[in-house]
């Protein structure tokens, strides 16, 4: 089944916010640059194969219906739910980063 995948303002957000930093703050256009390619891969894997992908760990996540898949090359990833043909990537986040608890 193939999926249309929307990014939502607080994921769109949040990969500014790490782009910005890569790029400006540790001055790595080329980091950037890789990151952006991931995440690109990412999406595109998700269009293919979204129900492929574990739920979150946390209980009230799963029922909530989220899901999440990490990037092939760096240390994110995306929580999304799967709403019949479409996927809304809902946060992006950095591995090591608490993300369950700030998801409402």
């Amino acid at each position: 089944m193939r999926y249309n995948v929307s990014v939502s303002d607080l994921a769109c957000e949040q990969y500014d916010k790490f782009l910005d930093y890569i790029y400006y703050t540790l001055l790595n256009p080329l980091a950037a640059d890789s990151l952006m390619q991931d995440f690109d891969t990412t999406i595109n894997i998700l269009e293919e194969h979204a129900e492929s992908f574990g739920y979150c760990k946390s209980e009230r996540l799963r029922k909530q219906g989220f899901h999440k898949i990490h990037f092939r090359q760096h240390r994110y990833l995306f929580v999304y739910r799967i709403k019949k043909d479409s996927v809304i990537v809902e946060g992006m986040y950095r591995e090591l980063q608490d993300y369950e608890n700030s998801i409402g």
